[in-house]
């Protein structure tokens, strides 16, 4: 049994441990690179002169959704790249995918990609920032 400063020792160095150790277990779900490449494709000239439509989620389907939201952007972000052939989509893709994959929740009452409204790019774009915003006000 220890007395003392042994003691005193090994519960401090539990107490420094142990959330240091429990941390690496639990999922990242925050992405603040996210919104720059976000931010970074808005202002992109070449993707506002797109003339195609994305299935468009809203921050209500996120908040109902987060996993199946998150999954419609990056499919319709893998659209936006076959449309574009722009470097700077083709990453994003990844980022969501990995957000999504992070997220336990059930499917059953959540809409197909297909069921959302179709945006233009620009709008299409601004929404992704508001969830990616939401998301990281939540997890960051």
């Amino acid at each position: 049994m220890l007395r003392g400063r042994p003691t005193l020792a090994s519960v401090l160095l539990c107490c420094i441990c142990l959330p240091v150790l429990t941390q690496g277990n639990k999922p990242k779900l925050c992405s603040l690179d996210s919104i720059t490449r976000v931010n970074k494709l808005i202002n992109d000239k070449d993707l506002k002169l797109l003339d195609c439509m994305l299935y468009t989620p809203t921050t209500g389907d996120y908040k109902n959704c987060p996993r199946s939201t998150l999954d419609c952007f990056a499919d319709e972000v893998n659209v936006l790249f076959e449309e574009s052939n722009n470097n700077k989509v083709a990453r994003l893709r990844g980022m969501l995918k990995t957000l999504a994959g992070h997220i336990d929740q059930s499917e059953s009452e959540c809409l197909q990609c297909e069921s959302h409204k179709e945006e233009k790019v620009e709008k299409f774009l601004s929404d992704l920032l508001e969830i990616l915003k939401q998301n990281n006000s939540e997890h960051c």
